[in-house]
């Protein structure tokens, strides 16, 4: 018995293996999703994982430390030690589904259990909130990613509503998109249009509310669905992760405007896995957009 169990231990913290299939990243990848954050070569080879709860969000800071939402927010160095947390006021829902370091040094918390999304700073003070209704039919659906943009308003995906949002520095609601589905991720290009993941697909709407754009993921003829973590390169492309994958589906990809997909991701070895969450480790981008 006791070998057994030791045996089940090792499994369970077996490393993540990755395979790369059609090319490669230009950089490593940090990909969370499936109870684990992990940084991966170019090669797939894995530099280093952090083990975690039901985690959303992740990043991986400047100064080398990750930034995680898996129903609480914290900061951890690359040895695992926590430096840095935040815990959910209400748990029912699933609690901090997503974060982001800003500029000031305070983080964005979005509170799917509460829909209340602020800025907490170091000091432990709450600022700049901006409360969006409950979902009451499913509460785990009020909220997903949360994005402050450069010019200081915030991008909000009210998942189970299928609405994406814009908010203005001052909190205001500056502009609202309806969606059909699951608003899962948002990010803005630089023209002001927004792209929005929506598990089957990723459409893209101008400010004018214009449709201008759309990649359907059963449609490329490849095994992708349940898009979830966007990540908008200086290129244009977009680095694209995937929740609940299967040993044969694409869990994660780079995607061009012109819907090719540059090189697919996936974890052959694992019954199930999830990448809700993707950023490219390029030095070159010094604020990453997702």
């Amino acid at each position: 018995m006791k070998r057994f169990l030791s045996l089940a231990l090792c499994l369970a913290l077996a490393p993540l293996y990755a395979a790369f299939e059609g090319g490669a990243p230009t950089h490593a990848l940090l990909i969370a999703g499936g109870g684990v954050v992990a940084e991966l070569t170019p090669k797939g080879d894995l530099m280093r994982q952090w083990r975690v709860g039901n985690v959303n969000d992740a990043w991986r800071l400047p100064n080398g430390n990750v930034l995680v939402a898996d129903g609480a927010a914290w900061e951890a160095t690359p040895a695992g030690k926590r430096v840095w947390e935040y815990k959910a006021t209400e748990g029912k829902g699933g609690g901090v589904f997503s974060c982001q370091r800003l500029p000031n040094g305070n983080t964005l918390i979005a509170e799917n259990s509460t829909g209340r999304i602020f800025e907490r700073t170091p000091d432990g003070r709450d600022l700049n909130l901006i409360q969006v209704p409950l979902n009451e039919r499913d509460r785990h659906q009020t909220l997903r990613m949360v994005r402050r943009l450069p010019n200081g308003e915030t991008l909000v995906c009210r998942s189970g509503a299928g609405i994406v949002e814009r908010y203005g520095a001052d909190g205001t609601l500056a502009w609202r998109q309806k969606v059909e589905g699951l608003a899962f991720a948002a990010v803005q290009d630089t023209a002001g249009n927004v792209y929005v993941s929506l598990l089957d697909r990723i459409q893209l709407w101008s400010p004018d509310h214009t449709l201008l754009w759309e990649f359907v993921g059963k449609d490329s003829g490849l095994p992708i669905k349940n898009m979830t973590g966007l990540h908008l390169l200086p290129s244009g492309n977009l680095l694209v992760g995937c929740y609940a994958c299967g040993p044969k589906d694409v869990g994660a990809f780079e995607l061009t405007p012109r819907k090719t997909v540059l090189w697919r991701y996936a974890t052959p070895e694992r019954k199930r896995d999830s990448h809700m969450a993707i950023q490219l480790l390029d030095p070159a981008i010094a604020t990453p957009n997702r």
